[in-house]
């Protein structure tokens, strides 16, 4: 069985060190691939969202090369997530694609169903506790890699020589790929991190910090997202993402398998909005992240979600009341195949250059 996965931002790097430690065969579908994108798109029903198409040509691009199983999950509820894996189906299918499909639940998701999808892909003699180390080691590196990105962030906008954090994440990047199981992810992680912190910086440098909030796919993804982060860091902004594989993580996974659960913060602010602790997808943390941020002295936030994405026009609706309320700016980019990555960009450094403004006037009434 060789096995293939849709990329979701970095998680491949997690994924793959986890099936090279499994000693399971695999593709991993190639990275900001725009071939991907439009075998996506050719194939997808018209008004399907951004992250439905990326998944997709992914799919194909790794069935083309020879996978005959493929890993996805969905959820329950009112996001369309939900239906995704019966349609990725459907419709490899009708395009004459037979392959076996590995489903997990990412709502609720545990260490048990992890446990029962992938052993039938597994050769002889990995025993359960090896299993169980692998995915804890997997979890750990999503972990690791979010918060070398995060790192990443903090350099790039204070960074003397433009472009010097980029290179470093670039290089790091293209070493990953060809790293084989856990200890050398985790070596090219900690050089990564030494690297960027050889990195020259601007001491003086006082960042406007931008938050990021809005559906995960789009949030933790820099190809669908037209790398975000890094655009606002090249601005001299410094990114704050709310929405990473590994908050994810910690809010689905490690919480689902804690006995006592421990109560959401971004829940809890949302509160003061919605009476309701679920709206669908991630919009009540969209919510909830955006007024948190406002209370740690944000200086804006950005929305950003799929054309058509109902849970995140929901929050929307809303996030009018906490840019209100906190005066804080808050502003929303909605991505389809269609973005022109020019206007995109004009967007940003007009909110980069408002939000620059208004802090040099707050500093220089304070000063």
């Amino acid at each position: 069985m060789k096995l293939t996965f849709p990329h979701m931002g970095n998680t491949y790097i997690a994924l793959k060190a986890l099936l090279d430690t499994l000693q399971v065969d695999y593709y991993v579908p190639p990275t900001g691939s725009r071939e991907s994108f439009e075998l996506g798109i050719a194939n997808s029903p018209e008004f399907m969202c951004l992250p439905f198409k990326k998944v997709l040509g992914d799919l194909i691009q790794g069935l083309n090369h020879g996978a005959d199983t493929i890993l996805f999950g969905n959820s329950r509820g009112q996001c369309r997530l939900s239906h995704y894996g019966d349609l990725l189906q459907n419709i490899l299918h009708d395009m004459g694609y037979r392959f076996h499909y590995i489903n997990l639940n990412f709502r609720d998701l545990t260490y048990g169903e992890i446990r029962n999808k992938l052993e039938p892909l597994l050769p002889g003699g990995i025993s359960r506790a090896r299993l169980f180390s692998a995915v804890s080691s997997a979890v750990k590196t999503i972990f690791a890699v979010d918060d070398l990105y995060s790192e990443a962030c903090g350099v790039r906008c204070r960074e003397c020589r433009r472009g010097d954090a980029d290179l470093a994440i670039r290089r790091f990047e293209q070493r990953a790929k060809a790293a084989k199981g856990f200890s050398q992810t985790r070596r090219l992680i900690r050089e990564t991190k030494d690297r960027l912190a050889h990195v020259p910086a601007n001491g003086a440098a006082d960042p406007v910090k931008i938050g990021i909030i809005g559906e995960i796919f789009l949030c933790s993804d820099p190809f669908t997202n037209l790398e975000l982060e890094k655009k606002l860091g090249n601005m001299g902004a410094l990114a704050v993402n709310t929405m990473s594989t590994s908050e994810w993580i910690r809010r689905h996974f490690i919480s689902a398998i804690l006995p006592i659960k421990p109560k959401d913060k971004a829940v809890r602010a949302a509160q003061n909005y919605m009476h309701t602790d679920y709206i669908g997808g991630h919009g009540i943390y969209t919510i909830g992240n955006a007024e948190l941020m406002c209370r740690d002295g944000i200086d804006g936030i950005i929305q950003i979600y799929p054309f058509t994405c109902m849970p995140e026009i929901t929050a929307k609706s809303v996030l009018n009341e906490v840019q209100l309320q906190n005066n804080v700016p808050i502003m929303t980019l909605i991505l389809d195949e269609m973005t022109a990555e020019t206007g995109y960009i004009t967007r940003l450094e007009a909110f980069v250059d408002m939000l620059q403004m208004r802090k040099d006037r707050v500093r220089s009434r304070s000063g």
